[in-house]
């Protein structure tokens, strides 16, 4: 299982905080990418909420809805995300320039981090962050891995983040799929 450290930016008025720490890795079978209902949906923040989506947004509102220890910080319970078709589209985009790719980072060969894709995209956020792993055959998986590594755990229990989006991607030819993607955010 390969997790990278989650990326988190927060702004009030301007960027000010980027955290990221080191995860696991491990390998394992294949989803190709088919949740986004098109661009024009995703665009527009509107999209069909498939069984695959409501499985990733309950896991994560389950881990949000208990108290826990992320490393040496302690978070209480906080609200649940719902789900935003604009952030899942990012996710999307990112797992599947990773997988085509064949690299695993936070930062595209392009130089483009996580601010820039949400922003791209016309997420206009007051915080964003991303989660991402590889090599996971199931959204139990990635999550559980998620929750077990410090960085990902804080920013799944950041109360500051209230949307989410989530995408797996694969390439048979790559060297970590499939690539999963998880971006994290408050509108302004």
């Amino acid at each position: 299982m390969k997790n990278s450290g989650g990326d988190v930016v927060r702004t009030r008025s301007a960027p000010w905080a980027l955290a990221g720490l080191l995860g696991l890795l491990s390998f394992s079978g294949a989803w190709a990418s088919e949740d986004t209902a098109g661009d024009d949906a995703s665009e527009r923040g509107a999209c069909e909420l498939t069984e695959r989506k409501r499985e990733m947004l309950s896991r994560i509102n389950e881990a949000r809805g208990q108290s826990r220890q992320c490393g040496d910080e302690r978070f209480a319970a906080v609200e649940p995300l719902t789900w935003n078709c604009t952030l899942e589209a990012a996710a999307e985009a990112h797992s599947l320039d990773m997988a085509k790719n064949d690299y695993f980072s936070h930062t595209g060969p392009d130089g483009v981090g996580i601010q820039q894709r949400v922003s791209d995209r016309g997420y206009v956020w007051r915080a964003v962050g991303e989660n991402i792993a590889a090599g996971q055959a199931s959204i139990a998986a990635v999550v559980e891995g998620w929750l077990d590594s410090p960085g990902h755990c804080s920013n799944i229990m950041n109360s500051a983040f209230t949307e989410m989006g989530m995408a797996r991607a694969d390439d048979p030819g790559s060297m970590y799929s499939p690539y999963w993607t998880q971006v994290l955010a408050q509108p302004r």
